[in-house]
């Protein structure tokens, strides 16, 4: 019974490092691609954080 234990255990061992050898990459964040970084692409990024800024401002306002 014992040397079904470890063996299991071990097995176990085994098939989860490689699993997880396996699943790390897929769940690092990854950076954008250089194309996303252009100078359009940060105008129109700081564009939507100016207007969702000036929405929560209006909706602070409004409850004060």
């Amino acid at each position: 019974m014992r040397n079904g234990f470890w063996h299991g255990l071990v097995w176990g061992g085994l098939i989860g490092t490689v699993f997880t050898a396996a699943m790390s990459p897929l769940m690092k964040p990854k950076k954008k691609p250089l194309v996303e970084r252009s100078a359009n692409a940060i105008k129109a990024t700081t564009r939507d954080l100016m207007r969702e800024a000036r929405r929560t401002r209006k909706r602070i306002m409004k409850k004060l």
